[in-house]
């Protein structure tokens, strides 16, 4: 299991950095649209992740802006480990 969220993680990398740029200059077609709205889906979810998880993240000494981030890059895949020990 460890080694598909690294997978996954990894994965999530170049779909973030695509949709940034999607938002700079918008991709033709429908990869624009559905790389924008996956995108803004993804980072609601995320959202919604780090306002219930914060305060057990901040009772487990990860509240740093890095980690922050990391809740709304990665979501559970970066928070459930951390909660877990």
């Amino acid at each position: 299991m460890l080694k598909l969220n690294k997978i996954i993680s990894y994965a999530l990398i170049p779909f973030w950095i695509a949709f940034a740029f999607n938002l700079l200059q918008p991709f033709d077609g429908n990869w624009g649209v559905g790389i924008y709205w996956l995108g803004v889906v993804m980072l609601v979810v995320h959202v919604v992740e780090l306002v219930l998880m914060y305060s057990k993240l901040k009772a487990a000494g990860h509240a740093s802006l890095k980690d922050i981030v990391a809740v709304l890059a990665f979501g559970i895949l970066y928070w459930k480990p951390i909660i877990k020990s």
